[in-house]
C-alpha cells in the first residue's frame, strides 16, 4: 500500500481507536438513547461526540513533529503495538508524503496550463526534476532513520535496505541502499541535462558512473554477497529469470545458465551497441558476434541441463508455451491439460514441417494437408481446453496454426518457434 493511502487508513483507524479508550478515560460525551442511558451500536454512531478537550488534545497528539512522544502516548492510552507503529511510522512519513503530493499538484497544474494542442516536453504529469527528485530522497532517508531510531532495531540500519536485500547483513543492506539512491541521482541529473538530446560525452559520463558504481559496490560487499547480489539484481538474472518463466528450474540449474550467461553478457555487454554506434562501427557486427557467442553458451547449457531439461528450458521461453500457463493460471487448469494441448502444438508444429519439406506434394496438395492437419490440431486444443478458451489461446498465440491452410513454406527454428512464411500470389495482368 502507498504511503498517502495508508496515511488516511491508519490515521482514520487511529482516531477511531484513540476515540473508542477516550470514551473509557472521560474523554468522549455521550447523548442519551432509547435503551435507558445504554447506547446502541447504531444511536451511538450518531450521538457520540468527543468533547472538546479531548479533540484538542488528540488533534494535539496526532499532530506533533515528536515521534518519540506519539509513540509513547499512544502506547499509554493501551492500543496494540501494530496499531502505535503504524501510526507513529505514517507520522514520520508524512513530510515525505505531502512533499511529494505538493510537487505532484505543481507539475499537473503547470500541464494544465499548458495549451492542449502543444508537445508534452515532460512527458509524465508526474515526472521530477533532478532537484525534486533529490529533496524526496533526503526527506525520505531522514524519515528512514528516524523511524529506525524510533521504532526499529536502533542500530542505524535501513528498513527499506534490509527488506530490499535481505540476504545481506543489515548494515551492509542499509548502505547499498544508501548507495544505489545515490547513483540514481547521479543518473537522473545527467539524464535531465541531456534534455531527450544525446551527446557523445553523456554517454562518457553514464558509463563512469557504472564504472564507479561497481567498484563502489565491490568495495563494500564481499565477494559472496556480491555474488548473492548478482544472482537476484544484475543484468544477467533478470534475462535468466525471464528464460525460467515458464521453466520450473531448480537453484542448482538457475545458477548454472546463470553463470554461463554472465561470461557472454561480460565479453559483449548490453551497452555494447551504443559503445560501438559512437565509435562508428557498424551495429550489426556487434549483433552478429552476439547471436554467434550466444549460440555457443545455448550449447553449453544444453550440455550442463542435459538433452531432456534443455528441451523443457528452451520449451519454456516460448510465447506459446507461456501464454497456455497463463491461460492455465487463470481458468485453473491441471498441469495434464497443459501437457496434452501443448502436445497437440507439437505435433502440429512437426505434422507441418514435414509436409513442408515433401518434395512429392505440389502447393496445392501441401494447402489441403496443412488443411486437415490445422483442423485437427484446433480440435484437440479446443477438446483439451473448452471451445472459448481454446479458440483464444489458438488466436493469442497460435497465429502460424490460424495461417496454415493458406500454404507456404514452415520454418522450425533452433529454439523450436514456428514461422510459416506465406508464398507469394502475383496478381493477375490486366
Amino acid at each position: 500500500m502507498n504511503k498517502p493511502v495508508k496515511l488516511v487508513l491508519v490515521l482514520s483507524i487511529a482516531v477511531n481507536a484513540i476515540w473508542v479508550i477516550g470514551a473509557g478515560a472521560g474523554w468522549v460525551s455521550f447523548g442519551k438513547g432509547k435503551a435507558g442511558g445504554k447506547v446502541s451500536g447504531n444511536v451511538a454512531h450518531k450521538t457520540e461526540a468527543l468533547s472538546p478537550g479531548a479533540k484538542r488534545e488528540m488533534a494535539a497528539l496526532l499532530a506533533t513533529d515528536d515521534a518519540a512522544k506519539l509513540r509513547d502516548e499512544l502506547r499509554a492510552l493501551g492500543l496494540p503495538e501494530d496499531l502505535v507503529r503504524d501510526v507513529v511510522s505514517v507520522r514520520i512519513w508524512s513530510r515525505s508524503v505531502a512533499r511529494r503530493g505538493e510537487i505532484d499538484r505543481e507539475t499537473r497544474e503547470a500541464e494544465a496550463r499548458r495549451p492542449y494542442w502543444s508537445g508534452r516536453s515532460r512527458g509524465r504529469s508526474d515526472a521530477l526534476t533532478a532537484a525534486q527528485y533529490g529533496e524526496i530522497v533526503a526527506l525520505n532517508r531522514e524519515a528512514e532513520f528516524q523511524e529506525n531510531q524510533i521504532l526499529g532495531t536502533g542500530d542505524g540500519s535501513s528498513p527499506y535496505g534490509r527488506a530490499r536485500y535481505p540476504y545481506l547483513p543489515p548494515e551492509k543492506a542499509g548502505r547499498l541502499a544508501e548507495l544505489e539512491s545515490d547513483y540514481s541521482q547521479m543518473r537522473f541529473k545527467v539524464a535531465e541535462e541531456m534534455s531527450g538530446f544525446r551527446m557523445p560525452g553523456d554517454d562518457a559520463k553514464l558509463k563512469l558512473l557504472d564504472e564507479e558504481y561497481k567498484r563502489d559496490v565491490a568495495a563494500l560487499l564481499s565477494p559472496e554477497e556480491k555474488m548473492a547480489k548478482d544472482l537476484r539484481d544484475s543484468t544477467t538474472a533478470y534475462g535468466v529469470r525471464r528464460a525460467f518463466a515458464g521453466f520450473d528450474g531448480t537453484e542448482e540449474e538457475y545458477k548454472t545458465v546463470f553463470a554461463l550467461q554472465q561470461k557472454l553478457n561480460e565479453k559483449l555487454p548490453s551497452d555494447g551497441p551504443m559503445t560501438a554506434m559512437i565509435s562508428g562501427v557498424d551495429t550489426s557486427e556487434y549483433w552478429q558476434a552476439y547471436a554467434e557467442a550466444q549460440k555457443e553458451t545455448n550449447a553449453q547449457i544444453k550440455e550442463a541441463l542435459g538433452d531432456e531439461r534443455y528441451a523443457e528450458y528452451l520449451r519454456g521461453q516460448r510465447k506459446d508455451y507461456q501464454s497456455l500457463l497463463a491461460a492455465a493460471q487463470r481458468f485453473n487448469l491441471g498441469a495434464d491439460t497443459v501437457a496434452q494441448t501443448y502436445q497437440a502444438r507439437e505435433d502440429a508444429a512437426s505434422g507441418a514441417k514435414r509436409i513442408s519439406d515433401d518434395k512429392s506434394l505440389n502447393a496445392g496438395q501441401k494447402r489441403e494437408a496443412y488443411a486437415a492437419l490445422a483442423e485437427q490440431a484446433t480440435a484437440q486444443i479446443r477438446a483439451a481446453l473448452g471451445d472459448d478458451v481454446g479458440d483464444a489461446y489458438i488466436s493469442n498465440a497460435l497465429g502460424w496454426l490460424k495461417n496454415l491452410p493458406k500454404g507456404g513454406t514452415v520454418r522450425i527454428d533452433e529454439d523450436g518457434n514456428v514461422n510459416v512464411s506465406q508464398p507469394n500470389r502475383r496478381q493477375p495482368s490486366r
